[in-house]
This record gives structure tokens, sequence and C-alpha cells, in this order.
């Protein structure tokens, strides 16, 4: 199962990241994003925060700049709130001092002052600077249209010498990583202010810095990171996190065909050609149905969140506003893309180290990847290197964490993590499943299972299921979580030739969960406890097409199934009993290659219930090349015709040196859409592609937020 995991790189290991420099080694001491000086206490001087906001190569005159503090959602119920506000000069410069923390500040002056009180967690500070001269001219009239944004960071980490510079690139990388958090209509910054997604929200401007230089305003090509300290991992490792830069440059010249006009009249060609998505499917707010933009802030989210534009000639239309290679950000993608979502491709260099710290590579063949509770993503490597098969750990930022050898592995397939932060891996190679405690002293317990384990999942209540082709069967680790030295009991005999995935459903907090397990038949299998201990059913569930392979849960146990064959997606709706025999309204979905459905390996649902889908079969680009894709289907599947997908006929297409016969997908908590393909050494992000899905699942089965908005 594609898994997901409990806290481990904490607030403050992630906002170090705010300190990345573009294209070069990250070290403690360099600055990208919104630069700052060093301080050991955030509040010990007024933190002056300084900006510039260019158009172009024009500087933007008597635009109104706003300083905002972010909005947290629960128990603090602290509104989206002004902090500042300032005019722009005729250089285009702004700047906000701070007061004393508690300082009663009217939010309309150039001064600002964080909160302090005991209900509201310090918030994430932003700016947002709307209209203004866009030609430099402080004479000139004011384009309405014009809008951008950039991310200063958390308030009580601000300190004097915080600046940013404004521009389209900077306003496009910032909307790409905040998009799930961004309401559009009302221009502001939410998260859940109770727990996980508040520190998600918070590492969000360490993606900003993987896409865009915020200081300088220029886009980053690429990124070479260094490993955190204190895990276990050679020093001498690097990740390279390379951004599809050209795209962002496009989407930069884009919005400048906007901010280029003299007035907010001339920007009605882009305000068309960004169509609204359906915020029912792509929004993590209810907002209803989207007013058509009034603004570039506005028109950069639609084109995020409805990423195929509506259509293929929307698409072309809206590429066409770009300019091509006279417009002001060069190099910009020269052909027109299947989507305007933002891509990172990650890469490894050095072998991890010693036999504790694994002697391959960091990224070295991914089988499987899962999610953790801070949004780490864990890979386990099926490998190509000697010897094979580490346990990798890369933050959500791209930082390499950890990088474990698990003892006498060759080579490892799937991973899940239960609700206590432990990373689960089989081991085909050798007839054994791991575990592994992601914080220290970072052990790691091997059970020698008899048999060639395949798929596995954690259900919550500290067991462990997996999955053996050889016998067609299913087995548990009872209490395998919390007690050393379980043996694993086979549970069921019928599970099916090839299964590959397992998933355990919610049944209660103290009652066990049915587990479901694809087949690699026309069939899934429901195995069941029974009022016998140590008993169980095993049902067959008759799915569409020949071979089912992917499997996911929705939060009140619908059951989805991919099938590989034909690319058809089952849906069904748990009945009385825990029976399957409902459709789900537009399921099943037969038509997916208007979706781009090409042989999918997985299947897993984001946080409004929409489906994605690696698929395993690669086509073509525009340009004939080879290409790689993930298709996206929306809740409704087939009974919106308005929405009968929301990826185009050739999914989100991408080079083979960003997707390459995809076999595991995964959605974060900030709505990133992470992908692994098939003997590659590399995985890729879909910078906020999904609607944010609480992570890890088996946490979400304990507190009951599972499969759904965090």
């Amino acid at each position: 199962m594609i898994g997901n995991n409990f806290a481990r790189l904490t607030g403050s290991k992630r906002n170090l990241l705010a300190l990345l420099a573009s294209s070069a080694v990250f070290t403690a001491g360099c600055a990208n994003m919104a630069t700052s000086a060093p301080d050991t206490n955030p509040f010990s001087k007024a933190a002056t925060l300084s900006g510039n906001i260019h158009g172009g190569s024009q500087p933007v005159v008597n635009a109104t700049v706003t300083l905002w503090y972010a909005g947290q959602k629960g128990n603090s119920g602290f509104p989206v709130t002004p902090a500042a506000q300032v005019t722009s000069d005729a250089l285009g410069n702004f700047s906000f001092i701070q007061d004393p923390p508690g300082t009663s500040e009217s939010g309309t002056t150039a001064h600002y002052s964080c909160p302090l009180t005991t209900t509201v967690a310090s918030p994430l500070v932003y700016v947002i600077a709307a209209g203004g001269n866009t030609a430099g001219n402080v004479a000139g009239p004011s384009n309405t249209g014009a809008e951008f944004i950039g991310v200063y960071g958390n308030c009580s980490g601000l300190n004097s010498g915080s600046t940013l510079w404004l521009n389209e690139i900077t306003t496009v990388a910032t909307m790409a990583a905040i998009q799930q958090f961004f309401d559009p209509n009302t221009e502001g910054i939410v998260a859940d202010g109770t727990g996980q997604q508040y520190n998600i929200l918070n590492n969000v401007p360490s993606t900003i810095a993987l896409l865009a230089n915020s200081a300088a305003g220029t886009v980053v090509s690429s990124t070479t990171i260094k490993p955190a300290a204190g895990h276990i991992m050679n020093p001498l490792v690097r990740v390279t996190a390379t951004p599809e830069s050209t795209k962002i440059n496009l989407l930069a010249n884009i919005m400048a065909s906007c901010v280029n006009q003299s007035t907010v009249a001339g920007c009605a060609p882009l305000f068309a050609a960004a169509v609204p998505p359906n915020s029912s499917y792509t929004s993590n707010f209810a907002d209803g149905a989207f007013v058509p933009a009034t603004d570039t802030l506005m028109a950069i989210y639609y084109l995020f969140t409805n990423a195929s534009n509506g259509s293929p000639a929307q698409l072309a239309t809206t590429f066409g506003l770009a300019g091509g290679a006279t417009a002001p950000y060069q190099p910009a993608l020269a052909t027109q893309p299947t989507d305007w979502n933002i891509a990172i491709n990650y890469t490894s260099t050095g072998a991890c180290g010693t036999t504790s710290g694994g002697a391959g590579a960091f990224i070295d063949g991914p089988a499987d990847i899962s999610i953790d509770g801070s949004d780490n993503v864990w890979i386990a490597n099926a490998g190509s290197t000697t010897p094979p098969g580490n346990l990798s750990e890369l933050s959500g930022a791209g930082v390499p964490t950890t990088c474990v050898a698990l003892s006498g592995s060759n080579g490892l397939q799937a991973s899940t993590i239960d609700q206590l932060g432990n990373v689960w891996v089989s081991s085909p190679s050798n007839n054994s499943v791991y575990s592994f405690t992601s914080t220290s002293p970072f052990t790691q317990t091997k059970y020698a299972v008899g048999v060639t384990p395949l798929a596995i999942g954690a259900d919550g209540q500290n067991n462990v299921y997996f999955t053996s082709a050889a016998n067609t069967s299913l087995y548990e680790l009872a209490g395998a979580v919390n007690t050393a030295g379980v043996t694993p009991t086979q549970i069921s005999t019928a599970v099916g030739p090839n299964p590959v995935r397992l998933m355990p459903d919610f049944q209660g907090k103290t009652t066990a969960s049915n587990i479901f397990v694809t087949s690699g038949a026309a069939f899934v299998s429901k195995v069941s406890p029974t009022a016998t201990a140590g008993v169980f059913t095993t049902t067959p569930i008759t799915t569409a097409g020949t071979s089912s392979y992917g499997l996911t849960l929705g939060p009140t146990n619908n059951l989805y199934v991919s099938d590989f064959v034909s690319g058809a997606i089952t849906g069904l709706a748990a009945g009385t009993g825990s029976t399957y025999t409902t459709d789900v309204g537009g399921f099943p979905y037969t038509t997916p290659a208007i979706a781009g459905i090409s042989a999918p390996t997985s299947i897993s649902v984001d946080g409004r219930l929409n489906i994605w889908l690696p698929n395993n079969t690669n086509g073509t680009d525009a340009s004939s090349s080879p290409a790689g894709s993930i298709s996206y289907v929306s809740q409704s599947g087939s009974a919106n015709s308005n929405y009968p997908s929301l990826s185009p006929a050739t999914g989100f297409q991408r080079s083979t040196t960003y997707l390459n016969a995809n076999r595991a997908l995964a959605v974060d908590q900030a709505g990133n859409v992470w992908v692994a393909g098939d003997g590659n050494n590399f995985i890729t992000e879909f910078v906020g592609a999904g609607v944010p899905l609480f992570q890890p699942y088996s946490l979400g089965l304990v507190n009951g937020r599972y499969q759904t908005i965090p």
C-alpha cells in the first residue's frame, strides 16, 4: 500500500530550508526566498521587512501593498488579518516596521506587531501588492488587475533584513506552492490551526525556494541540497531538485500579458482564458462557483487548480498570451504543455555510506513512496546498485534526511507507516518484512516471514498486514506495532494471484478492520474478522476489467479499484454489513482514454476524493518523443459531463526525465503529488496539484481524519 507516517522532521529543521541558495549547495547560512539575518531572539530588535515590485523590467509605482497574517481555522478561529499597509514608491520599493509583540495596530500604517496570545499560533506572514502604475510612471493610471504575492515566513521568525522581490516569477512560484491554502474569493491564506496542517503551511516557503529566488526575483534552475544533520546519512550525499524553470517563465510571461497593460481593460484576454475550476473538486475551500478572474492572482490560481485549462483549445489560447521569444522572462517553454502544473524532479548522487547508513544510492529504483505527518517522503528503493534496497527519507523540501540499509534486504517492494510513525517495508528478495523506527535511536526490526511479501499496510490498531503471491495469501502481524517478536498468521488463502495492493478500512477505533486486497484478476478480496478470535472470512468483490491492481478507500469506506489492463476504475459504495454491490455515482469509469489512463499501477485519492493514477505505459508528446504521464479523475467520475476528466487525453504529461513507467503515487498534506516509476533513479513532485490529504492513513484511522482534508 502506498502509505503515510506520523510527525518526523521538526518545524525548526524544516524552517532551515528557508535559508536555501538557488542553484547552490544548501548551507545553514545561505539565503533564498525572504532573506533574513540570523538572530537568536526574533523580538530582540524591530524587524524591518522590505521589498520591491516589478512588472517585467518596470517598477510598479503607487501599488497598495498590504501585509497579512494567514488565518487559522479550528480552536483559535484566527481570521486572515491585515497587519500593515503602505504604498510603493517611484522605484517600486516598500517597507514595514515591526513593533513589540502584542502592540495594538490599525493594520493601515507601515507598522505591524506579531500576535501574542495563548490561543493563536504565530501566523505565516505574506504580502499582496495590488494595482499601481505598471509602466513605472508616477503620474500614470493604476492597473487594478495587476496583483503580486510573496511570503516572508512565520511571524515569530522574522527579523531585520527580510526582503522580497515581487514580480511575475515570484508570484507564479508562490501561488504554485500556496495554492491549496489560498482562497481566491477573499485572496486570503488559511490553514487548520489545530494541528498538522498549520505546520505544513509554515513549511510551504521551503517549496517556494526550490522554484524561485524570492529575494532576487529570478527563477531557480536547480538546487543541490545537503543532508540534514543528526540522522543516518552519509554527509556527502546530495539531492538535486530541478523544477520546470522554463514553464515558470512561461506562466510569468502569461501573467505579464496583463501586468504590462496600463489599465485593467487590457487584462481581458487573460481573465477570459483563465477558466475557473469547479471548487467542489479542486479547492481546499467550499467556495461554490468561482467568479471570472478580476486580477492576476485569481487568474494564476485558476490556471493551477484547473490545470488542463478547461479544454485543449482553451489551453492553446492561454499559451498564446505568453508572447514567445520577445516576452520578458526567458528561456520560456516554447511548446504548448498538456497542463499548467509545475513539477520538480529529484535525483541523488553519492552512496549513502556505511552499512548502517546504507551502502547504495539514496534514490535507487524507487518502488513505493509513503508520506508521514510532517510531509516527509519515505522511499522504498528496489535498487540497481550493490547492495540495493535502501529505505530513504526526503523532507517535503527535498532535504535528504535518512538512508538506511535494512539488514539482509536485497531490494524493497512496498511501504506503509503506522500510527506511531514507524515505517514498514516488504522485501521479496529475502522473504522478510521490516519495521524502522523513524526517530532516534533509529532501530530496525526484521521479520523473517517465510514467504515472498508484496503489499503491506497498517490498520491504526497496532496490526500490520502483508500479502504473498506465492500462495495467494494475506498475513497478519497482530500487535506488531507495539509488541516485539510477533509471528505472522495466515488469515486468507484466496486473495488472488497478484495481490500487489492492500488497505484496511475503518469500522471504529476499537473494532477490527476489513482488509481489502487486489488480485490481479477481475475481483478484489474483502478479508473480514469474525466473532471467533483469529478466524477471518474472505469475500470476493467483482470489479471492472480483468486485472485489479490499484486500490484505495474513501472516508465512508467507498471502494475504488483501478484495472491494469483496461484502465477502468471501479467505484463501489459500502452498503449495510459492508456489502459492495452498489456503484458510486459516475462509476465504473469505463472511458479511461479521456483522462489519458494507461496501465495504472496504483490509485490514490486527494482530500476532495478525486482520483490520481500513475500510468505505467509511456506515451509520446507533441514532438513524438517518449513521455510519461499521470491521470486525474474527479470524485464524480463520468457523472458530470462538464468534468468527465480533470486531466486531458494525454494525462498530465512530462518527458521521461520527470515521469517514466510510473508505479507509485501519493498526495501529501500540502496537496503535492509525488510519483515514482520503474527502474528510475528519481522521484517527481507535482507542486500543489491535488487537494491536501491527511497523512498518514493509519493515524487518520485513529483520529477520524483518514482520507480527508487535514
